[in-house]
């Protein structure tokens, strides 16, 4: 059984506002064991999965690091509305330090500066590229607003397959959490891997208003989505990739792949 209570998680990484170049103020948060990379993002491997889940640790806090009054209402957690909350994307970290927690294979990664241009994801991926073409197959990233959505298209562009957002959409409704086919992504961490990991998404962590003094999480939503993450078999989604002709190169790195095989 779990020890880390999702409510009282949340609530300690959003008590203060993260900018980027303060994400270290939650350092200590983090579990122990946590690594740097070459940029200064944190991450955690788990096994040989051949999967990466990302979350961002800064927040659309630009003025500075404040503290945050945090008022409940119902299932929702909101602030005063004197600042963000900061659940873009403190509930995706939450997510990740669970499965992490309960042991699920995977390299988590902890970015920086997602809220400034994707610094963290693109600064290493710039420093080491061929690591992740040659490690990984999916990249999953926790940090879309509302319920259920498999983001499908991010910036315009396909992000991933449509029998890997089946699959995955089959996995969660079958442990008691709906998800939906959703093409209307803007961008996160994930989109910096289209075109270098075959199947990129993103997942809906239960936010709204987010970047605004009324951003809102439903923390019930929160709970459920974590136990229901921890039951997925993340290794038998399938991958297929996409192809050049619907593959905008948002990251502008030029790699495609045809994928048949390339990755067993």
């Amino acid at each position: 059984m779990s020890k880390i209570n999702i409510k009282e998680l949340f609530l300690e990484l959003t008590k203060y506002n993260t900018p980027y170049r303060t994400e270290d103020k939650v350092k200590h948060l983090l579990p122990k064991n946590i690594k740097k990379d070459e940029f200064g993002n944190y991450y955690l491997r788990i096994g040989k999965s051949k999967t990466m889940f990302t979350a961002h640790l800064d927040d659309a806090s630009w003025g500075g690091v404040e503290p945050v009054k945090h008022v409940l209402r119902g299932d929702f957690i909101e602030t005063d509305h004197n600042t963000i909350l900061g659940a873009d994307d403190k509930a995706g970290v939450v997510i990740m330090m669970y499965m992490i927690e309960n042991k699920i294979p995977g390299t988590y990664y902890f970015f920086l500066g997602e809220e400034s241009g994707l610094q963290g994801s693109k600064g290493i991926l710039r420093i080491k590229k061929d690591w992740f073409v040659t490690n990984f197959k999916r990249c999953v990233s926790f940090d879309r607003r509302g319920y259920g959505s498999i983001i499908s298209r991010q910036m315009g562009s396909q992000c991933c397959s449509s029998e890997f957002v089946s699959a995955l959409k089959k996995q969660y409704d079958s442990v008691g959490l709906p998800h939906r086919n959703d093409p209307g992504g803007i961008y996160t961490d994930s989109a910096t891997f289209m075109g270098i990991i075959p199947e990129c998404t993103n997942l809906s962590v239960g936010y709204f208003n987010e970047h605004s003094h009324s951003e809102r999480q439903n923390i019930v939503y929160l709970e459920k989505l974590a136990e229901a993450s921890i039951k997925i078999d993340w290794e038998s989604l399938p991958t297929i990739g996409v192809k050049k002709s619907n593959y905008g190169g948002y990251g502008g790195y030029g790699n495609y792949y045809d994928y048949d095989g390339m990755w067993d």
